[in-house]
């Protein structure tokens, strides 16, 4: 799918002169759809449409979506985007989606993105002769397209290298900002693997899965691959080192589990809904939550612990209550979930949006279809890069 997305202060869609659709503030959505688009597509738009953010905040910066501001949307269906010119002056639009099946995915994008929000959301007349009307606020336009049925995501490379953390066994309604990797606060480190390090109050993008998400003479491969290439790679690490192993061991891992193997519990719904829970439930008290994708065999999210409450900890509490309740729901006994986490520390605002990227775009690079996984976020407010000491 295309999307041309212009920031207005109003817009309107006429047909023979007749006002169809008009909005004050908010988004004219020029929408193309493609021929191979899917389902995915579709709710990976939507998702982004919801969340993208280029309305000013109070210091003036792009840092509020539509959501946020309480804005409106009017969507024009515009098969044009998918013009092709490489040869010759007139355009090809053999890469748009043919008409009839074009209808009914655009009144399927319709339905579902008003399902996906609360805001007032207007349309024009899909394969009518439209006149639009608006006036860009700014003017801010931005163009977005799904990446087209992805065979593999990456995850973003990121200084501190990742690695497989053990969660310690436990023994004993505020919004935040991300907290970036401080250089001159301490730090706790495990050298068993690459660096990991854990400082309190930072903010951190995590994976955990279910405990059959992966076979285990795979992932037995995988350590020993792993630890082979660690004992001929001493520190520090060259730049080339951490992207060869991020690409050979971190994306490898993940790419696995976009795989959907094993029992796959959390795509039955009701699975998927115990899990949201015990993510949600204290979100804003203990830690708090940025986007989050529930996917069938494994979970990704981005959170800030508050307090004095650590990642271990989060991350036990988790997966303490929702197993039991998985277990009695399903009526089985034994362990749910891998006792091993990934977790990255982020360090930078670009860091951020890179992770958050991954998250929204994991449905669609595994080719899961609506209702099989769920992408949210935390309570209303975001992670966000400010000063520490804002």
């Amino acid at each position: 799918m295309k999307a041309v997305v212009q920031r207005v202060s109003r817009a309107a869609v006429r047909v023979d002169g007749q006002t169809i659709g008009e909005i004050g503030r908010g988004l004219l959505v020029l929408l193309g759809i493609g021929k191979t688009d899917t389902e995915a597509e579709m709710d990976w738009m939507i998702a982004k449409l919801l969340a993208l953010r280029i309305f000013p905040d109070d210091a003036g910066k792009m840092n509020r979506s539509v959501t946020d501001t309480g804005g409106a949307l009017l969507i024009v269906s515009q098969f044009t985007l998918y013009g092709v010119l490489e040869k010759g002056t007139r355009p090809s639009f053999s890469d748009a989606m043919p008409p009839a099946d074009a209808e009914k995915f655009y009144h399927e994008f319709m339905k579902r993105l008003r399902a996906a929000t609360t805001l007032r959301v207007e349309e024009g007349r899909f394969a009518a002769m439209m006149d639009v009307e608006l006036v860009n606020d700014g003017p801010v336009t931005i163009v977005l397209q799904t990446v087209g049925q992805p065979s593999r995501l990456s995850l973003p490379i990121v200084g501190q290298a990742s690695r497989l953390s053990t969660i310690a066994p436990r023994t004993t309604g505020t919004v935040v900002p991300l907290v970036p990797f401080d250089p001159s606060t301490p730090v706790e480190k495990s050298e068993r693997h690459l660096p990991h390090w854990q400082q309190a109050g930072c903010s951190y993008f995590v994976t955990f899965r279910l405990a059959d998400s992966l076979p285990q003479t795979k992932l037995a491969q995988w350590r020993d691959e792993q630890d082979a290439w660690l004992r001929a790679h001493p520190n520090p690490l060259t730049e080339v080192d951490r992207r060869q192993f991020h690409e050979r061991f971190t994306n490898r891992i993940q790419h696995w589990l976009d795989q959907g193997q094993g029992s796959c519990l959390l795509r039955q719904p009701a699975v998927a809904d115990l899990v949201e829970s015990a993510i949600r439930h204290f979100d804003g008290q203990r830690y708090q939550l940025g986007a989050y994708v529930i996917m069938p065999n494994h979970v990704h999210l981005i959170l800030t612990p508050l307090g004095d409450y650590n990642l271990p900890d989060i991350l036990h509490t988790w997966q303490s209550v929702s197993a039991h309740e998985i277990n009695k729901l399903i009526n089985q006994s034994g362990p749910v979930w891998q006792h091993e986490s990934f977790d990255h520390l982020i360090r930078t605002e670009e860091a951020l949006r890179q992770f958050e990227e991954y998250i929204h775009q994991n449905p669609l690079a595994a080719r899961l279809a609506r209702g099989e996984y769920r992408c949210h976020n935390g309570q209303p407010g975001r992670l966000s890069h400010e000063p520490r000491n804002a």
